[in-house]
């Protein structure tokens, strides 16, 4: 069953650690986002046996909620405890209240790298979001980009081709365009966005396979006279 899995989803790859870690990233956040056990739990044993970076794998599990929501965040967290066993040495365990210093350092990173994601759109952003809900947008960057995005371990690239991922497999073209906007703004190349929807296609499928490539071909052309 194992060999099976591998061989429709993830052999063909023929990825290793030192190839191209984005690009494993990316294809764990788009099997996280397809939520079936049996895969999760054979893409964790093969990133294991190649010796993957598990803070990486930690990282790509826990911003995964901010794009596909905690069941699918929880679920991918309880396999990777049955496969890598606990925590790492370096987490914090104990429960405690929010710090001043953590409130602060999560408002002022989250707004730099939301304009950083965003470039000349955010104050555009920043203004439809306040108008349907200021709680949504003080979130969006305290939580999601403040909180969770700035977290060390994985990088800005990195974080946003998994988003891209997610959202593909997802099928969230709202969302999609702008994390494929924001990935090219952070630095993530044309090449990187092309290979990870094909990457992903055997999860995603053939049809949002190539719908992704036509928007991503169409984000592309307006970006280049935007530039």
């Amino acid at each position: 069953m194992d060999k099976d899995i591998l061989k429709k989803y993830l052999v063909s790859l023929d990825l290793s650690p030192d190839d191209d870690r984005v690009r494993i990233i990316s294809l764990l956040s788009a099997v996280i986002a397809v939520c079936q056990n049996d895969i999760t739990r054979v893409f964790y044993k093969y990133l294991k046996e190649i010796n993957f970076a598990g803070t990486a794998v930690y990282e790509t599990i826990l911003q995964s909620y901010l794009f596909l929501g905690f069941p699918r965040m929880i679920e991918a967290a309880l396999i990777h405890n049955e496969i890598f066993g606990g925590s790492f040495d370096n987490v914090d365990g104990n429960l405690r209240k929010i710090s001043e210093q953590e409130a602060e350092e999560w408002f002022s990173k989250g707004v730099n790298l939301c304009r950083q994601v965003y470039g000349k759109n955010f104050e555009r952003l920043k203004e439809k979001f306040i108008s349907v809900s200021p709680e949504m947008f003080r979130w969006m960057v305290i939580e999601g980009y403040g909180k969770v995005l700035t977290r060390p371990g994985l990088s800005s690239i990195e974080r946003e081709l998994a988003e891209v991922a997610a959202l593909i497999v997802d099928r969230r073209e709202r969302q999609l365009t702008s994390h494929i906007i924001g990935s090219l703004n952070v630095g993530a190349s044309i090449k990187q966005l092309r290979q990870v929807n094909e990457d992903i296609k055997p999860l995603a499928g053939a049809e949002t396979f190539k719908i992704t490539g036509q928007l991503i071909d169409n984000i592309i052309v307006k970006y280049r006279k935007n530039a």
